[in-house]
């Protein structure tokens, strides 16, 4: 998954595909990313030929999709999955407005007050519907709490209607309407993808300190832990007295702090190494969660776990990332402000993905399903149904995505010989990072885009003018310029394109993700038995974490945690698991 870069913005949740390496890598080159979904083989090459042959098609039925100039303005009440209200007042948010008539009173997604306003039948005008991983689709349906959109598609969504989203509709019928059939949700991020400029999830780390350390090889979650440890040693403190650690995780994204690991590992519940699922829960060997614990474990050894590191809200990482007392994550968004600041300090200074020669690598796939956890659907609530699908089309329209990832046409992307281009002013707002770079709002709701970056437009060029070699070479700073010569690269991704090209790292072309975005609601026993897993062990982790004493009470503490898990159905939880995605399985491939 990518995200917007602010950090309202990157408060949503990539639980839904971490559950299957375990959201929402990215294919986002700029900005702070989260990951996106990948498909299987067959269903990716759909999903990139359909895009590819009706480019075109969706062009001309978004070119006006909203024609916003024959309606009065409207202000509709929007929760977003992943992007926060400081998106509002940006140039690409005005745009959205004067484009479509409607002005977004954006509610970034709560957990917690989704519930309520759930319960309570206060829901939004629009949601996203968080739905894999979770009964909110079987719940949201069954009660009326969300409209079907087949009429309304019809009547107000000609850029839904484009070819290019056939399959995804379909898709959305088959297995996203609690088996009636109908179109309750319209997929998000649906196409072909790609690398982007930058890797954001993974391994990252200051690189200057990297630099300094002389490249250790890095082959484990030993030697990160070892690197970071050297690195605490050398800077142990902040020019103004503050002291600093080697990591933490954050805990407001669901289990995501917890699975954060299988970004690098690509361990989980669906296991990129076995090809197969796993039970996250109790098989250490491939578990995203018992990688991260074991992360955290080695960290406390040394010395250099955050103290609030089974406590810190996402927010608080950036806050500890900007102030300098953190020196790494599982992905980059945390860091964007960090690395804006630290690049006035020195040529080199920043933090930066550090391309392993194992596991994983959080990006590629192609899908039809898009993401799972970011579908746009219509309250029974909305007081303006045609007005909610007017902005819908457009946000997910040809024209709506292009705007989205690359600004306003004339204002930061012109046609230069024929061809889109970015302003060269706007490429160096980028690169410089910082307030006027959030200002234009470019990337922020990059999970609102209905076509993958790497779409082909219309004009023959993709969604997101960043994604061009040319623009590449244009948006490297002193940074990253420092960091591709070190590793004889023109861009930062590829450093890792060249890993994954030499078979080293899986990308998530091995996600089978429409599989998984298929598989069925789990039943309520089920429900409150993962339910319970997940407190276990999100209790329980900072208790091996922090209590234990050395390796082999560590292994103790491991045990018994495992012992509580089992007892508490982790095994009937995985057979209902395994078989949930056989079924899956059998019915997208029938």
């Amino acid at each position: 998954m990518r995200r917007g870069t602010s950090s309202a913005a990157l408060a949503g949740t990539l639980a839904a595909s971490l559950a299957i390496m375990a959201g929402c890598g990215g294919n986002s080159s700029n900005g702070a990313g989260s990951p996106s979904a990948s498909s299987s083989a067959t269903a990716g090459a759909s999903a990139t030929a359909s895009a590819s042959a009706a480019s075109s098609a969706s062009a001309s039925a978004g070119s006006s999709p909203a024609a916003a100039a024959d309606k009065k303005p409207i202000t509709l009440k929007v929760q977003f999955a992943a992007t926060g209200p400081d998106f509002e007042g940006t140039d690409v948010y005005n745009e959205i407005t004067k484009q479509t008539g409607v002005t977004m009173d954006i509610e970034l997604f709560n957990e917690d007050k989704f519930k309520v306003e759930l319960a309570g039948g206060d829901l939004p005008d629009i949601i996203q519907v968080k739905n894999t991983g979770t009964t909110y689709l079987q719940q949201l349906i069954q009660g009326g709490s969300i409209i079907p959109l087949d009429d309304l598609a019809k009547t107000n969504g000609p850029a839904i209607q484009a070819p290019v989203y056939a399959k995804s509709l379909d898709y959305s019928r088959k297995f996203w309407s609690n088996g009636t059939g109908k179109l309750y949700l319209i997929p998000v991020q649906v196409g072909p993808s790609g690398w982007g400029f930058d890797q954001q999830p993974g391994f990252v780390t200051r690189w200057d300190y990297y630099k300094e350390l002389g490249y250790p090889e890095i082959h484990s979650i030993d030697d990160m832990v070892n690197v970071l440890a050297d690195m605490v040693k050398k800077h142990p403190t902040t020019a103004d007295g503050k002291k600093v650690y080697g990591t933490a995780i954050w805990n407001d994204w669901a289990t995501w702090g917890l699975q954060s690991m299988g970004l690098v590992t690509g361990n989980g519940f669906y296991n990129v190494n076995t090809g197969a699922p796993a039970n996250d829960y109790t098989d250490v060997e491939h578990s995203d969660m018992w990688d991260t614990i074991q992360f955290l474990y080695k960290a406390q050894q040394k010395g250099i776990l955050d103290p609030d590191a089974f406590t810190a809200k996402y927010d608080d990482i950036v806050a500890k990332a900007t102030q300098g007392t953190l020196l790494s994550s599982q992905a980059t968004w945390p860091f964007v402000q960090a690395n804006a600041d630290l690049l006035k300090q020195g040529p080199d200074k920043g933090f930066m993905t550090i391309p392993l020669d194992w596991g994983y690598v959080y990006v590629g796939g192609s899908t039809v399903a898009g993401w799972g956890d970011r579908a746009f659907a219509i309250t029974k609530n909305c007081k303006d149904p045609q007005r909610a699908m007017d902005l819908i089309n457009f946000l997910v329209s040809e024209q709506g995505s292009r705007l989205i990832e690359s600004g306003i046409q004339g204002t930061h992307w012109d046609m230069v010989d024929g061809k889109p281009q970015m302003k060269p002013e706007v490429v160096q707002l980028r690169a410089a990072g910082g307030d006027p770079w959030k200002k234009t709002g470019i990337n922020m709701a990059a999970n609102q885009q209905g076509l993958t970056d790497f779409t082909t437009a219309s004009d023959g060029s993709v969604v997101n003018l960043f994604d061009t070699p040319e623009m590449f070479a244009s948006q490297n700073n002193s940074l990253t310029s420092d960091y591709n010569q070190h590793y004889g690269v023109t861009y930062p991704a590829e450093a890792y394109k060249k890993q994954a090209d030499a078979g080293k790292v899986k990308t998530m072309d091995e996600l089978p993700q429409d599989v998984l975005n298929a598989m069925a609601t789990a039943p309520e026993d089920i429900q409150r038995i993962k339910a319970k897993l997940d407190d276990l062990i999100t209790k329980g982790a900072p208790t091996v974490v922090l209590k234990s004493k050395d390796d082999a009470d560590y292994q103790k503490r491991q045990q018994d945690l495992i012992k509580q898990l089992n007892d508490a159905g982790a095994d009937k939880y995985f057979e209902w698991y395994k078989q949930a995605f056989a079924d899956a399985k059998a019915k997208i491939e029938g």
